[in-house]
C-alpha cells in the first residue's frame, strides 16, 4: 500500500566539538628592551583568520595575540612584550560539505609564560575551541495511507517536537570611537577583551533584528606606572537577511568575537574595531501523528520499519549563576589591578551541571610589585526539571575581586547563560506495508470470547490478537471511549 508522509525540515547538528589544547612559542626580547627578571602577568586574545567547511572536514586557523608584562632586571616600571602565536585545527566528520553552516568560537582560557633566560621566554596559550557544523535535512515519517481500507486498523502516536528549522551564519563589524575619561593620566592601553551582550532579538518580515552592546575591558598603564582596568560599552543594532525564517518562530542567537583592536589616540578617544560572527537558529514546533502499529481484520500483513531519530531541541529560559572563592596569595596586597574570567567548558552529568571558568587576578603587593594568580572556578547551574541533556548557546560573565585579610583575595563571579535542551525523538517508522490477498484463518470458531485480563494490557494488543477492533471491545464491555488499557477485569471480546 502507498504510504503518506509527514515531512519535517530541520538543520541537523553533525559536529559538536569542544576542544582544549595548548599553543606555545618562544620569543626573544628585543635589543631595545631590558633583561627579564620576572613575569608579572600574561594576557591573550584569539583572532580567527579562516574557517570554512570543506569536503569531510573543517579547517580553522588564526593567531593568539599575547601580551607579556615583565619586571626588568634592576627593577623599574613594567615592560610589555607583544607576541603572536599561530594556531590551526582540523575537525573531520562525514557529511561536511560547502553547503553546511559553520560556527566557531575560540577563547583563550589561560595565558602563561616562563623565563628561559634573561633574553628569552616561552609563552603558552590554552585555547578552548568550539566547532559546530549544521547540515540541512528533511525527516519523513509515515502518518497514513493514500487509499482507504475500512478493514485496516491503525494505531497512531502523537508527538509534539521542537526542532531547529533553520540555521544562518552572519558576520558584522563594529567601528567606534569611545571616549577615554581623564585620558591624560594614561600612557598606554592594551590587552583588549570584549563580550557581546544581547538585549533584544526578533524576526520581522524575513529579517533578524538584533540589539545589544559590546562590553569592552582594557588594561591601562598610567603615567605613574600603575595598572588600572578601563571599561566601556559600544551599543549596536544589526539587521540581517533571514531567508526561510518566519516571524512567529523562536530565535536563538550566539556570538563569537573574531578579532578585536583598540588604540588610544592623542585626542582622548579609543578607536575600537571589532569583528564578530553570529549564529541565528530558528525553532519550529510540530505536532506529528505517526503510525505506530497496523493490522488487517481479514488479511495478514507484512510490515517493514526503520529506526528514526529526530534531533528535537528547544531553548531554555536564561539561567543565572554565581560563585565565590577565597584565593590565598601569600603576601600583603595593596591593589587589585585586574580580574578576568573566561569560560572553559560546560560540565554536565546525571547529578549536576556547572560552568568551569578560568579566572586570573592581577594584583599589586605592599612593596609595589605586580603578580598574578590563576584559578579554575565552578559555577553551578540549576536546570529545570526534565532537562537531561543540555548544550551551551551563550554566556555572559562578570568577575570581581576584593582584598581579604592580610594575604587573600575574595574572587566573585556572576553570570547568565543560555542553554539548549536536547530531547531527540526516537521512533520506529513504517517504511512499507503489504496486505496478502489470501484471507487469514479465523482467530476463533466462536463469535464472542470471554477473557480475564490479569496484568495490565493495551486494548489495542488484545484487539490485534483476536483480529477485532478496540471500539468493538469498548462497546461490548461498556468502557469509556478514551479507555486505552485494562487489568483485573473479565472482558467480552467480539470475534469477527
Amino acid at each position: 500500500m502507498e504510504l503518506t508522509k509527514a515531512s519535517v525540515a530541520l538543520s541537523r547538528l553533525i559536529v559538536d566539538a569542544w576542544n582544549h589544547y595548548e599553543e606555545t612559542t618562544d620569543a626573544i626580547v628585543p635589543d631595545t628592551f631590558p633583561d627579564i627578571a620576572r613575569i608579572a602577568a600574561v594576557y591573550g586574545r584569539a583572532q580567527i583568520k579562516d574557517d570554512a567547511p570543506q569536503s569531510g572536514r573543517v579547517l580553522i586557523s588564526g593567531v593568539v595575540h599575547m601580551t607579556v608584562l615583565y619586571v626588568p632586571e634592576g627593577g623599574g616600571a613594567l615592560r610589555r612584550l607583544d607576541i603572536p602565536v599561530s594556531f590551526a585545527h582540523i575537525e573531520e566528520a562525514a557529511g561536511i560539505n560547502e553547503d553546511c553552516r559553520l560556527f566557531v568560537d575560540c577563547r583563550v582560557v589561560a595565558a602563561d609564560a616562563h623565563v628561559m633566560n634573561s633574553r628569552k621566554l616561552s609563552a603558552t596559550a590554552t585555547l578552548s575551541l568550539c566547532c559546530q557544523v549544521f547540515a540541512p535535512d528533511t525527516v519523513q515519517l509515515t502518518d497514513g495511507f493514500a487509499e482507504t481500507d475500512d478493514k485496516l486498523e491503525l494505531l497512531t502516536s502523537t508527538h509534539t517536537v521542537t526542532v531547529p528549522s533553520g540555521v544562518l551564519r552572519r558576520e558584522f563589524t563594529l567601528m567606534e570611537d569611545v571616549n577615554l575619561p581623564d585620558h591624560a593620566r594614561y600612557r598606554e592601553i592594551f590587552a583588549p577583551r570584549a563580550e557581546l551582550r544581547l538585549s533584544d532579538c526578533r524576526l520581522m518580515n524575513g529579517k533578524a533584528v538584533l540589539k545589544g552592546d559590546a562590553a569592552l575591558h582594557l588594561l591601562a598603564m598610567t603615567t605613574d606606572d600603575t595598572l588600572e582596568p578601563v571599561d566601556c560599552v559600544v551599543p549596536f543594532t544589526q539587521i540581517f537577511e533571514a531567508d526561510g525564517m518566519a516571524d512567529n518562530q523562536q530565535l536563538s542567537v550566539r556570538f563569537s568575537v573574531r578579532h578585536l583592536d583598540a588604540e588610544r589616540r592623542d585626542d582622548g578617544l579609543i578607536g575600537v574595531g571589532l569583528g564578530a560572527c553570529v549564529l541565528l537558529t530558528a525553532f519550529e514546533t510540530h505536532t506529528l501523528h505517526v503510525v505506530a502499529d497496523v493490522y488487517h481484520l481479514e488479511h495478514p500483513v507484512h510490515v517493514e520499519t526503520r529506526p528514526v531519530r529526530l534531533p528535537a531541541c528547544h531553548p531554555l529560559a536564561e539561567l543565572g549563576c554565581e560563585a565565590t572563592e577565597t584565593v590565598p596569595v601569600g603576601m600583603k596586597i595593596s591593589q587589585i589591578a585586574d580580574v578576568t574570567a573566561a569560560l572553559d567548558t560546560l560540565l554536565h552529568d546525571a547529578s549536576h551541571t556547572s560552568l568551569r571558568m578560568m579566572a586570573c587576578i592581577v594584583y599589586r603587593s605592599d612593596d609595589g610589585e605586580y603578580y598574578s594568580v590563576h584559578r579554575a572556578i565552578h559555577m553551578p547551574l540549576s536546570l529545570p526539571d526534565g532537562a537531561q541533556a543540555v548544550r551551551l548557546s551563550g554566556m555572559q560573565c562578570r568577575a570581581s575581586a576584593t582584598i581579604s585579610g592580610e594575604d587573600s583575595v575574595v574572587l566573585s563571579l556572576s553570570g547568565r547563560c543560555s542553554l539548549l535542551c536536547d530531547e531527540p525523538l526516537h521512533c520506529s517508522d513504517l517504511s512499507a506495508l503489504t496486505v496478502e490477498e489470501q484471507a487469514a484463518p479465523s482467530a476463533s470458531p466462536v463469535s464472542i470470547m470471554l477473557r480475564y485480563v490479569d496484568a495490565e494490557e493495551r486494548l489495542w494488543d488484545i484487539a490485534k490478537h483476536y483480529r477485532t477492533t478496540v471500539d468493538a471491545i469498548r462497546q461490548a464491555n461498556q468502557l469509556d471511549s478514551d479507555r486505552l488499557n485494562t487489568r483485573a477485569q473479565m472482558l467480552l471480546i467480539p470475534v469477527r
